[in-house]
C-alpha cells in the first residue's frame, strides 16, 4: 500500500496521504509513489479506480517556527513514542478510469468517487496492461481529459507523455502509433501556452 485518500478538488482528483515509517510496518519508497506512476484506489463493494500520480506536495508545519524544542526527534521515539510527526508526504492522484469487480474496464470518468480513507495501491504491470487493452486493442480514451486539463495544470502535458512513453515499453508493438500520438502531444504542450 502507498497510503490513503485524504481529499479531493473534483471528481477526479485525488489527494492520497503516503504512509510514513510509523504508519505501517514497511512504508512506500519514493520510487513506489513517484510522478506518473499507475494506482489503484479501492471501492466499497469490489472494484478500484485507477489513477496517476500526478503532483507531489511535502508538507512540514515545523519549517519556519523558532524556539526550543523540549527533546530533539531522535529522542522522542525512545520519550514519547506515540508522538505524531506532522510532516506528510501528500500525492495528487489524477483518475483515468475504473475496474468493476468484475473486471470490466472504463476509461474515463467513472461514475462513483472515491472515498476518505479508500486504500492506494501501486498498480502491476499486468493491471496496467489489462487497463489499456480494454476490448483486445490498445485503448487510451482517458488522453483527451488529460490534455484538457493542461491549460489549468501545467504538468498535465508533461504526464501524457511520460503516460504514452510508459505504453511504448508495455506495447511495443504499438510503437509507430504511439510514437506518432507522443509528436502530437509533444508540440501540442509547446504551443498552446504560447496562446
Amino acid at each position: 500500500m502507498i497510503g490513503k485518500i485524504t481529499s479531493s478538488s473534483s471528481h477526479i482528483t485525488y489527494v492520497c496521504q503516503v504512509y510514513g515509517e510509523r504508519e505501517v510496518p514497511n512504508p512506500p519508497r519514493a520510487e513506489e509513489y513517484g510522478f506518473g506512476t499507475f494506482v489503484g484506489i479501492s471501492q466499497r463493494g469490489g472494484g478500484y479506480l485507477v489513477g496517476v500520480i500526478s503532483n507531489t506536495t511535502l508538507l512540514n508545519p515545523e519549517f519556519g517556527t523558532l524556539g526550543p524544542r523540549l527533546s530533539p526527534e531522535a529522542d522522542l521515539a525512545v520519550f514519547a513514542p506515540d508522538y505524531l510527526s506532522e510532516k506528510l508526504t501528500l500525492v495528487s492522484i489524477t483518475i483515468l478510469g475504473a475496474v468493476d469487480d468484475a473486471g470490466r474496464v472504463t476509461q474515463g470518468v467513472p461514475t462513483v468517487a472515491a472515498e476518505i480513507d479508500a486504500p492506494v495501491r501501486r498498480l502491476t504491470q499486468e493491471e496496467i496492461i489489462a487497463f489499456h487493452r480494454a476490448g483486445g486493442s490498445l485503448q487510451i480514451a482517458y488522453l483527451p481529459m488529460l490534455l484538457n486539463n493542461a491549460s489549468k495544470d501545467p504538468l498535465m502535458g508533461a504526464l501524457a507523455l511520460d503516460l504514452i512513453g510508459q505504453l511504448e515499453r508495455l506495447f511495443p508493438e504499438e510503437g509507430s502509433r504511439l510514437a506518432l500520438l507522443k509528436g502530437n502531444v509533444a508540440w501540442r504542450a509547446r504551443v498552446e501556452p504560447l496562446g
